[in-house]
């Protein structure tokens, strides 16, 4: 007899975990599916240093938020995992571990879930993969000598597993960034190829950025307010929790001896041939800050708000007077540069076309309604700006995970709204 539960999760992280949450004080049989363990890209495409970006306070975890003694502190990478674990196993939330689902199809009523250890069929499903899923590495990356050791950022653990010599890190987001603060710290001969990402000042005028943002209702902003859907996908501004939480900045890299480099666009023989865009993306970086920081000042002064003047450390990452100088590099013979690894941080992709409905944009990107995917039953968590900013990070998911649970949860009891039962597709929702 196949294997059926009223309710399939696919993914062990925030997400199905959220939702799982609900659907268990309700008393709704499920079960969630999971290619690795719980929290599994959290531990496992991490690296070793790795601390959330987010404060403790953001943990609001259903029945779980963070009461420790550091609210405004930053959880490290094995902390965070077991925190999450613990979550999980105080409402014994049903994951089967290490489980990969190859294909969903729709069936009348439900669903079938093909996995590596049969299929399974469902009446209602929820998927909660998130949207980085695979690591996405340039196809320039064919064109390295197999003498030079390359990795994608989600593979890096710490400067142990490097070749010796010199790094190269390509991509300048919140990760690459990261990355090249452990290879300061190692004393490598480390050069950053710069992308378009914007600088977020880790605390100014008494708070930390991020409660800030909260404050200002940034982290509630939706979906329709961004001038491009394509926006959903900018990579995150350079930022750190790491040591108690600090300022990223391309100008401190510069000072720490980092050789900055434009865009990485071809290879010549020995030669890595670089875009020249370095002085631009560097000067984006910086007017990404500067424009926060002038928004903070708007908002203190038009909501009459006690706040502590600007100050030196407000402005740390800032270019100083007398910085060394910052020269764009054309062409560099990785050979005579001494590079024997390079670090991808190119960010990665998502697939959903292993669900056999209709249920993505022009994009490839779900399509929702408040997590419905306008297929009954269906329904998607976890997505960045799925309803609001803060619906892909932690501080999010909460939120839409009631909204999910509570949706399925009137659908089992029966109280179906008409426009789930009429069984519209996506594009009919959409122009509701």
């Amino acid at each position: 007899m196949q294997e059926h539960h009223k309710v399939v999760i696919i993914g062990a992280g925030q997400g199905g975990l959220g939702v799982s949450y609900y659907l268990k004080q309700a008393g709704i049989n499920h079960l969630i599916l999971d290619r690795g363990d719980i929290a599994n890209s959290w531990k496992e495409n991490r690296w070793d240093s790795f601390c959330l970006v987010t404060p403790n306070w953001t943990l609001n975890f259903p029945g779980k938020p963070y009461q420790g003694t550091d609210p405004d502190g930053f959880m490290k990478r094995d902390d965070f995992v077991q925190y999450m674990t613990t979550w999980a196993e105080s409402f014994n939330a049903p994951v089967r571990k290490f489980t990969n689902v190859h294909e969903v199809s729709l069936r009348n009523p439900g669903f079938v879930i093909k996995t590596d250890s049969g299929d399974i069929t469902s009446d209602f499903l929820v998927v909660a993969t998130a949207t980085h899923q695979h690591p996405k590495i340039p196809d320039i990356a064919k064109k390295i000598p197999k003498s030079i050791n390359q990795l994608h950022a989600d593979q890096y653990k710490n400067t142990s597993n490097l070749n010796d010599g010199g790094v190269l890190v390509v991509g300048s987001g919140q990760t690459g960034c990261q990355i090249v603060e452990d290879l300061i710290r190692d004393k490598r001969d480390t050069y950053l190829c710069v992308g378009r990402t914007g600088r977020l000042p880790r605390r100014y005028r008494g708070k930390d950025a991020i409660s800030w943002q909260k404050e200002m209702n940034l982290l509630d902003r939706t979906p329709d307010m961004l001038s491009d859907l394509s926006l959903r996908f900018r990579p995150d501004p350079h930022c750190s929790g790491r040591d108690g939480g600090q300022t990223l900045s391309l100008h401190n890299f510069n000072r720490a001896g980092v050789k900055l480099c434009g865009r990485l666009e071809d290879l010549s023989r020995t030669d890595l041939i670089f875009g020249n865009s370095l002085k631009s993306d560097i000067n984006y970086s910086d007017d990404f800050a500067s424009e926060f920081r002038k928004n903070i000042d708007a908002y203190i002064l038009k909501e009459n708000i006690e706040a502590p003047l600007p100050c030196d450390n407000d402005f740390e990452g800032e270019p100083h007077v007398g910085d060394p100088s910052i020269e764009s590099i054309e062409k560099l013979d990785y050979k005579l540069a001494g590079i024997n690894t390079i670090i991808w941080a190119t960010g990665f992709k998502y697939d959903f076309s292993w669900i056999d409905a209709k249920v993505t944009d022009e994009m490839g990107y779900p399509v929702t309604e408040k997590g419905y995917a306008g297929v009954k039953g269906l329904y998607f968590n976890g997505l960045n700006w799925m309803t609001k900013r803060k619906s892909g990070i932690l501080y999010g998911f909460n939120e839409d995970s009631l909204e999910v649970s509570n949706q399925i949860k009137k659908l089992v009891n029966g109280n179906l709204p008409d426009e789930l039962n009429s069984n519209k597709n996506v594009d009919e929702i959409i122009c509701m």
